[in-house]
């Protein structure tokens, strides 16, 4: 069997999602199942969202089976957290002892576990090539090119949004009729102390860069900008014309930016999974991506090689 975990916001979710797919797809006499029971205990952004966007959309090929409780602690060798709700962290903490104890004997040579557990650093080629006589765990987020790069087409088919209503569908619909660019500017967390000094919030330079590009190769852009700090856009943003702050689509309705992002001529994406996806969905013929150089603080992103995609 095989048991991919399932962590983090959205755009980690749909790569991760990617992965189990594939899996299924190579592997399709082994039981590849889904371990969603982080999202028991943490609720970063809005939770586990694949689900209740992608399932029984008309048209769409997706497909998702979760593990069981048992499934997951013969294939990981831990107990997941069993419960949903209230009690899901106070049962974790009591676990916490007992999944201690099981990774310490897990490390043991001599007790004959058959866990493989396979983090973000097993390669391409190795997954190419797993032995479907044994259980794997595997964890991370798997967001680099060579996941996905042969997949896009396939990608298309079973992450479907479901249709757009209201304000929404009449956003779209202008935005087929001019040369739409949608620019992501991601704050927020990446303020936060929990990502401080790992993540970059890109400043002016980048996406002053971005814009002249797009200027250059394409004839009368009009920009639209998404933003959870919309203040800071207004503010930070007067020196582009043409442009349409989108800051309507909140909560459990946030999707919708990747959505509208997706519907655009071009794309300049911010370090984010979130607006990487909406540039990859994006199925508008010869559509350009503007994608930064630095993803963390302290490394370069991996060069892109998809046709239109232009590193600054």
């Amino acid at each position: 069997m095989i048991i991919v975990r399932f962590t983090s916001g959205l755009g980690n979710q749909m790569f991760q999602y990617n992965l189990y797919s594939f899996l299924r797809k190579r592997y399709p006499d082994t039981k590849v199942r889904a371990d969603i029971t982080w999202f028991y205990t943490d609720d970063e952004h809005h939770g586990f969202e694949l689900r209740r966007i992608f399932e029984n959309v008309p048209g769409s090929e997706f497909l998702f089976e979760e593990a069981t409780t048992g499934e997951i602690y013969s294939v990981s060798g831990q107990i997941p957290t069993p419960v949903k709700g209230p009690l899901a962290r106070p049962v974790r903490y009591l676990l916490g002892p007992v999944n201690r104890k099981l990774r310490e004997s897990g490390r043991c040579e001599k007790c004959g576990t058959s866990f493989d557990a396979l983090s973000e650093k097993i390669s391409y080629e190795q997954l190419l090539d797993l032995d479907p006589a044994r259980n794997y765990y595997i964890f991370g987020f798997f967001i680099e090119e060579e996941y996905y790069r042969d997949r896009i087409d396939t990608l298309r088919k079973e992450l479907v949004f479901p249709p757009l209503t209201g304000d929404n569908r009449k956003i779209a619909d202008r935005m087929e009729c001019e040369n739409s660019v949608s620019i992501h500017v991601r704050r927020g967390d990446y303020l936060s102390q929990t990502y401080a000094g790992r993540f970059l919030c890109l400043e002016r330079d980048y996406y002053e860069a971005a814009v002249g590009i797009i200027r250059d190769r394409i004839d009368n852009p009009v920009f639209y900008i998404f933003s959870e700090d919309p203040g800071y856009v207004e503010k930070e943003f007067a020196w582009l014309p043409d442009k349409t702050v989108i800051s309507h689509n909140t909560g459990s309705e946030s999707f919708r930016d990747m959505q509208l992002m997706s519907k655009c001529k071009a794309n300049i994406i911010a370090n984010s999974t979130f607006s990487q996806l909406a540039a990859i969905l994006n199925d508008n013929p010869e559509h350009i991506t503007i994608y930064p150089a630095k993803y963390m603080a302290d490394e370069d992103t991996e060069v892109r090689t998809m046709p239109g995609w232009i590193r600054v």
